[in-house]
Formats: C-alpha cells, structure tokens, sequence
C-alpha cells in the first residue's frame, strides 16, 4: 500500500477569485448567465436595468421567479454548488454551479443578491477585496441595499436581483462615454434576443425579457416566417437514452428579401458569414450561435461564402453535457465520435442546397443535366461531366429558344454566339468580384443593357401568337432574372404601346 503524508495546498483566496475573474466571459454572455439562472427559477419576466452612472456603471437584473430562501441563498453563493455530477432537472440550464459567481466577478469586484421566498427578504455579497482580506466569506446584511430594483422586489411575494457595482476594465463595459456605453448595451440586446429567441418567441407563457424597460425581441435565425425558407427532412437521433434533433434550413437567397435592412437583420449579431452553420441548444437556450463544429473529414469545414445560407439546429436534452464538452461559459460545445459521421452527412447536404440556392441566387434550383422546360425556366445550368461542372446556356429558355429558330441565316450565328459565350464565362474572376464586394448588393443592369433587354423582349412578345397575352408572357421570361423586375415589365408594355 503506497504510503504518504498529506500536505495542505489549500489555495489563496485572494490569489484564486482573481484567477476565476478572468475566465472569459463578454458582459453579453455574463448576463446570459444570469438569465440561465432566473429561467431555472420559473420567472417568466426578467428585467435588467443598465445605467451609466457617470462612467461607474450600475446593473441589476431582477427576476420574478420562485426566489431562495437564506440556506439556498448561502449555497448559491458557495462555489461549485452541487457540481456537474448532480442530477438537473429540464429547466435547470446551470451546470458546474459556477455561472453566478464567476459571471458577475468577471465584470464587478461586488455582487449582492437580494431574494425573496414566502414573504421573507435575504441578502448576501460577494465581495472580491473581502474574500481576499478573509477567505472564502460572504457579507450579509440585515437591510438591503437602496435600488429601485430592489424596491420593486420587496413589493412581490418573490423574486431575486442581483446588482452589479464596482464593474472595472475587466468586464469590458467601464473607460466609455455615455454614448458608447449605450451602444455596447445595443449589442447585449442583439445577443440576447439570440441566445434565448425559442423561450422570448413562445406564445401563451412567453417569457418577457427587458433592457431598460424596452422589451429584447427574439431573433429566429432559421427565418421560419420567410415564404423562401426552405426546411429540410428532420433527423432524430438516438444517442445514450436520448434523443437529439436535429433540423436543417436553407435560407433565402438575398434577392428573396424585400429590402437590405430586412437581409441585414436576419444575418444576425455578427453578420451572414458569422452566423452559418449548426446552432447547438441546450434546453432550448442556444449555447452555439452558427459553427461547423469541427466537422467536415480530413479537412474541416470553413465559413464559406456560399454556405452561408445553411443552418441547421441542434436540440440537446440538459443531462448530456459532458457528452458534448460544454464548457463553463455553455459558448462551445463539441460533438461525441459516435454522432461526428451522421452529423457531418446531414450538414453535407445541408451546404450543398445551401451553394445551389446562393448559385442560383434564390431562384428553383435546377438539378445537374438536361434542362426542364417550365415556367420558371432558368437561363443557366449547371452540367457536370467527369467531375468538372461547366456553365451552359439554356436552350429551352423562351428567349434563347426563339433566338435559335430564327431565320436560315441567323442561326449559325445565334449557334456560334451562344457557344463563344459559354466557353468564356469567366467563373473565377465573377467569384473573385463577388468575394470583395461582401455586404454589396448585387448590381443590374446598366441604361444601356436594360435598353436592349427591353427592346429585345418587346420583340419576341410583338411574335407570340396571342400579343394580348403580353403580361403573363412577360411574367415567364423574367421568373429568372437576378435583379428587380418590375421596372423592366413596365417598361416593356409601355415599348409595346407605342409610349416609348
């Protein structure tokens, strides 16, 4: 039996909170933090109130949950709680019993809780020069602290706030003006109106969530309410006992939006290409907003332009975290080898369907071979051969189908032209062009191009054999073009009236 004597390594409490002060967490994913913790508690209205008290920020959240009583109070504030080993509930989104403490440490050196249970009011703060001058103590108080939030608290049967004061450079949200102060809140708002979008978008109990009493809307990074959301077969996933969901979506294309301010918003915090990818919950709160999770074989997936239209969510239970290497900020998640395969075949189709729609820029997709005359017929197809994918022109689009049945002496040369065009598409440089121009939209055509555009169409209208039926046969011929058609109908029907 190996003998030894032991020896007492207990850490400095001084030394130790500062350490855990530096863990990493943003002021957004500090007070998401706190959130995890109200929603645990059954509150279905959370309030913060964030003020900029003249370069010394303030911040209280207070929740109208089931509250703790003074022993819960007393472990809640003791670090490490039950541990990740211990049994959570569904609702229960905390995990290493750590996120209070370190959460709010990481942006103020004095947290206090005040809480309220069957009528009864505790306060307990944690202090970090306290805890350094005498160990690992908390200060209770007989009263509690003067807040408004705190005054609204006493008036309800229960409730918690916790008041953020002495936030410092650490936490990011002190050394602003005024006005930089309230922009940094902008993006705490964005945040997290993602993270917990599937609990602020409820109907019936929707849970309220206030900044500075302006409601936090849920952003829905899947688009469902888009007519040109596209949702893909749903696979559930047995794993250990479980369940896991898992849901791909190809989003519109830009074009399929009515304006750049409704594109740009549904790009979310961060942007399109930011926001790609799988979107990991854990009990409906979001951990991951948009990553490949590593996945993709020899070669992991990157952010690319053209899969920026793919995400797909990932439903976990709350008793899997291990599972997934969820860290203590719940920012980062990573899947079991047992799921990698299966997960990164889904996500496989998914960035496939995702470059076909983007390719198409929102229009059918059409699939790799011979074309399918229809109303929607696309002016260009993909055509694979040996591997290689070449660009050829429809020769079943109306246009380009009226342009070859032409007179004797025009065909050869229509022929000649359309072939010369395909064999010089210049893919590389359009993908280059269109890289550099990110956030750009997509320009059409020029005075000069729409002038021949709409010359030749009135043409080809004036040879139909029914010129009365000149709106629905323009409706066909435009299905496909990448910009703004109206103009080019109106115009169209006025060359065709004689008004232009």
């Amino acid at each position: 039996m190996e003998q030894f004597r032991p020896v007492d390594i207990v850490p400095s409490p001084s030394a130790l909170i500062e350490s855990l002060r530096g863990l990493g967490y943003s002021p957004e994913t500090a007070i998401a933090d706190l959130i995890d913790n109200s929603l645990a508690a059954a509150a279905s209205l959370i309030e913060i109130d964030a003020q900029w008290n003249d370069g010394a920020p303030v911040l209280a959240i207070l929740d109208n949950g089931t509250g703790m009583t003074r022993s819960q109070l007393q472990d809640a504030l003791r670090f490490g709680g039950t541990g990740p080993r211990g049994e959570r509930g569904a609702l229960d989104l905390g995990r290493f019993g750590l996120g209070l403490k370190t959460a709010s440490l990481s942006q103020c050196r004095r947290m206090t809780v005040v809480t309220r249970r069957e009528k009864e009011t505790s306060t307990l703060i944690l202090d970090v020069d306290f805890v350094a001058r005498h160990g690992w103590m908390a200060m209770e108080l007989d009263t509690p602290p003067s807040h408004p939030a705190v005054n609204e608290l006493q008036r309800r049967e229960s409730g918690t706030v916790v008041l953020w004061q002495g936030m410092d450079a650490r936490g990011g949200m002190t050394g602003l003006t005024r006005e930089g102060f309230f922009l940094r809140l902008s993006e705490v708002r964005r945040h997290l109106g993602m993270v917990f979008h599937r609990f602020l978008g409820r109907s019936g109990n929707a849970v309220q969530l206030h900044l500075n009493r302006n409601p936090v809307l849920g952003w829905d990074p899947f688009q469902a309410d888009h007519p040109a959301s596209t949702n893909l077969r749903v696979e559930r996933l047995p794993y250990r006992g479980a369940t896991i969901e898992v849901r791909p979506h190809i989003l519109p294309h830009r074009d399929r939006f009515s304006n750049d301010a409704a594109y740009e918003a549904a790009g979310g915090p961060g942007g399109w290409g930011a926001r790609q990818g799988f979107y990991v919950y854990r009990g409906d709160r979001m951990l991951v907003p948009g990553s490949w999770l590593g996945l993709g074989g020899s070669r992991a997936w990157m952010r690319e332009e053209w899969s920026r239209l793919a995400r797909i969510s990932i439903s976990l239970p709350t008793n899997l975290d291990d599972d997934w290497k969820i860290d203590v900020m719940k920012s980062t998640a990573r899947p079991p080898a047992e799921l990698r395969d299966r997960l990164t075949q889904i996500a496989g189709l998914t960035r496939e369907r995702a470059r076909e729609v983007f390719a198409w820029r929102g229009g059918v997709p059409t699939p790799r071979g011979p074309a399918r005359p229809s109303d929607n017929t696309p002016v260009w197809l993909a055509v694979e051969r040996q591997n290689v994918v070449r660009y050829r022109i429809n020769k079943d689009h109306p246009v380009i189908l009226a342009t070859l049945t032409g007179s004797a002496e025009s065909r050869p040369l229509a022929r000649a032209a359309l072939a010369l065009i395909e064999s010089t598409v210049p893919v590389e440089r359009i993908w280059l062009d269109h890289s550099e121009a990110e956030g750009t939209p997509p320009g059409g055509p020029d005075e000069d191009q729409l002038s021949a555009l709409v010359d030749g169409l009135a043409d080809l209208i004036r040879q139909l054999p029914d010129p009365g039926s000149a709106t629905q046969g323009l409706d066909a011929l435009l299905a496909d073009l990448p910009f703004e058609t109206e103009l080019v109908k109106s115009r169209v029907l006025k060359t065709l009236a004689g008004e232009e």
